[in-house]
């Protein structure tokens, strides 16, 4: 368990009861009983200001489905458990599949909130591979493209709690029925925190390191990778392509199981410029990270999105941090790289705005052990549009592919001979208010019982150096090689 700070009171179990039996909530269910088919209905109330990952700790089945979504220097997290509807898909035309189905699901969903906050009504978390065909092995379960319509999610906005809740809804419910299922479920959630919060206080000042952890890895990676680099610029030389994303999978294997909230809960501590993200379907395997790059920022038609590539590693010292800092800003080679994501970014935007801004120049982002060149981009739609149809425009961007697009990313698949699965693929959330958050997974890894396999990857231009690279990745490991010390059960 978690160090967090657990308060739940009786008080949202009593607005229920107010709320669901009003007068207003029994002309809605009257109101917007659904047609010959099913619909889904959501439920919005205020909650105590818990900790979300607490919650899904409490009340999240680990083998079950799961999700949690946190940027802590923003004050917001998300939480989710249960699954009410599943929405996939695999192929070239995954991300349309999946829109199609968002979309036929939005005609059948109600809402009933005395809310007025954005984050309150249903919502659909999940993402999507890098690559378009089927995934098999560790990754089957998780499929190609995947989203999950939670029963219950609870979001913490600054000192302001929400928790959804949402049912299938058929055209025989009583409405009576209804309000009391929602009022049932309600108490039975705050029960089942309470009577964990007793151990959850025991087991917050109880912190294990984990045992031993087996490197899985060959003697051959580092040669392989080295081989990989240099052919790569090699074909950049040949002008195949400008620049491209290699990546390379580290595994290990512990003599525990590993417990992937604890191990969220490492990760948001260390790292809280970062968005933090679990997604989990089943028991099977847990998809996790801590990325520090946005793909996606959507509210209403204002949309936000970052060029992200560029990298040196942090002083160990503040005049060696800026000696650092002072190269990167000078460096053409990554200046070089930058450019190109920025590029591709603008392109594939402009043609769905009329209004794109974003600095001049970019800024340093500084995280815990690496610094990036970063900027901002912010754009204003010309019409209403769906996030995953955003979503499809913009992956996969130069700092995860290439440059160009389609030459460089045809190619990665040869180099890195092994499967990225969702690793630096679109992972996020959106909701029926048109908002939307989705970042590129990377610095992440997939987790089953024992074993795990970290993903981190390079982008390489013509003056890219092999043993440069190999140090770069080995320091992108180091966040969430360091969690596994704290996250065994």
């Amino acid at each position: 368990m978690s160090d967090f700070t657990v308060n739940v009171t009786t008080e949202p179990g009593s607005f229920m009861d107010a709320l669901v039996e009003s007068d207003r909530f029994t002309r809605f269910l009257m109101d917007n009983r659904p047609g010959t088919a099913p619909g889904y209905l959501t439920l919005s109330v205020p909650f105590e200001n818990i900790d979300p990952l607490a919650v899904l700790e409490l009340n999240g089945l680990s083998n079950g489905t799961r999700f949690y979504w946190e940027r802590p220097d923003y004050e917001m997290a998300i939480a989710a458990g249960n699954r009410v509807a599943l929405l996939k898909s695999t192929g070239r035309d995954r991300f349309r599949n999946i829109s199609g189905q968002y979309n036929a699901m939005l005609d059948r969903m109600k809402h009933f909130s005395e809310i007025n906050h954005s984050m309150a009504g249903a919502h659909l978390v999940g993402g999507f591979s890098f690559f378009d065909h089927p995934l098999s092995g560790a990754w089957s379960s998780i499929g190609n493209a995947s989203f999950v319509l939670p029963e219950w999610l609870l979001v913490r906005d600054g000192q302001f709690s929400i928790l959804n809740i949402t049912r299938k809804w058929s055209p025989s419910d009583n409405p009576d029925e209804i309000r009391m299922w929602f009022s049932d479920w309600v108490h039975d959630f705050i029960n089942r925190l309470q009577s964990n919060i007793e151990q959850s206080r025991i087991l917050q000042n109880k912190q294990t390191a984990g045992k031993e952890i087996f490197d899985a890895e060959s003697g051959t990676d580092r040669r392989r990778w080295l081989a990989n680099v240099e052919q790569a610029r090699t074909a950049i030389k040949k002008n195949r392509f400008r620049k491209i994303v290699i990546a390379r999978q580290l595994k290990l294997q512990t003599d525990q199981k590993i417990s992937s909230t604890k191990l969220i809960h490492f990760l948001r501590k260390e790292y809280p410029s970062c968005y933090s993200f679990l997604y989990q379907l089943n028991g099977d395997a847990t998809f996790l990270g801590s990325t520090p790059e946005k793909l996606l920022s959507l509210q209403s038609r204002f949309v936000k999105t970052v060029a992200l590539a560029g990298s040196t590693p942090r002083g160990k010292t503040a005049t060696r941090d800026a000696i650092l800092e002072k190269k990167l800003l000078e460096s053409h080679k990554d200046l070089e790289e930058h450019a190109y994501v920025l590029d591709a970014i603008k392109e594939k935007l402009q043609p769905m705005t009329d209004s794109l801004e974003h600095p001049q120049m970019p800024v340093i982002k500084k995280y815990a052990n690496v610094q990036h060149l970063c900027t901002p981009v912010a754009a204003s739609l010309t019409r209403e549009m769906n996030a995953v149809d955003i979503l499809e425009t913009l992956h996969p961007t130069p700092a995860v592919g290439g440059y160009p697009e389609i030459d460089a990313v045809a190619q990665i698949q040869e180099l890195e001979q092994m499967e990225r699965g969702w690793y630096a693929g679109p992972i996020g959330w959106l909701n029926t208010k048109q908002r939307a958050e989705f970042s590129v997974a990377i610095r992440s890894g997939l987790i089953r019982k024992k074993h795990v396999r970290f993903f981190a990857g390079c982008g390489i231009v013509e003056e890219s150096d092999p043993e440069t690279e190999w140090e770069e990745t080995r320091i992108k490991f180091l966040p969430i090689q360091k969690g596994l010390e704290y996250a065994s059960e």
